[in-house]
């Protein structure tokens, strides 16, 4: 969640259903307990299976039962299928930095990004290979703090006269995820305009 413009982790633990979301133990941050979070995303393991489930968090709100604290979420699922062939992928063109297999940094222009996998134009460098590990590190602009997701690479292609590798996202963090979150919804509302354009004039 970011608290206090700081990205941080917290633990809790889902008690039952309440209404539309999920009654959990009190969510505390740096020993305060915290009245209400807007901006989060969670995730929980079934322990029978060990499938795990991420959410969007619309909130997460501070309630109070005959005077014990407790915190209800609700959220919308993102579901990441393990039978799903392609994502939906979102432009990005932002300029990064990549490390690799630790060793080889270059600097890359981000070309898209979805829930599974992320699109790097690498320029002329070359000699890399599916399977090499990848560390990508880029800002959505200049005021913003650095997001960091780890991957593997699975393909390479060519944008015009440009070298591009395709990575399988491995490992994101909170920040990079709300940044995937938040070009989805870019996305939807210009598909939404488009179509409401498109609509408009066809009826003329």
């Amino acid at each position: 969640m970011v608290h206090n413009n700081q990205n941080r982790t917290v633990e809790a633990t889902v008690l039952t259903r309440y209404g539309d979301g999920l009654l959990i133990t009190p969510v505390y941050c740096d020993g305060r307990l915290l009245d209400i979070i807007s901006n989060a995303n969670f995730e929980y393991e079934e322990s029978i299976t060990g499938d795990k489930h991420m959410f969007q968090a619309d909130t997460i709100s501070r309630v109070d039962f005959a005077g014990t604290d407790f915190h209800v979420v609700t959220g919308r699922e993102i579901v990441i299928a393990d039978n799903q062939r392609r994502a939906e992928r979102y432009p990005v063109q932002i300029i990064g930095n990549a490390v690799i297999n630790h060793s080889a940094n270059i600097s890359v222009v981000i070309h898209d990004i979805s829930m599974r996998g992320i699109s790097l134009i690498v320029g002329k460098n070359s000699g890399f290979k599916i399977g090499d590990e990848v560390k990508v590190e880029f800002a959505k602009d200049a005021n913003s703090a650095k997001m960091t997701i780890r991957g593997v690479i699975v393909r390479e292609f060519t944008i015009g006269t440009y070298n591009a590798i395709g990575c399988e996202i491995e490992n994101i963090g909170p920040r990079a995820l709300s940044f995937i979150m938040d070009k989805k919804i870019e996305h939807a509302r210009k598909n939404t305009a488009m179509a409401i354009f498109d609509a408009k004039q066809a009826a003329l």
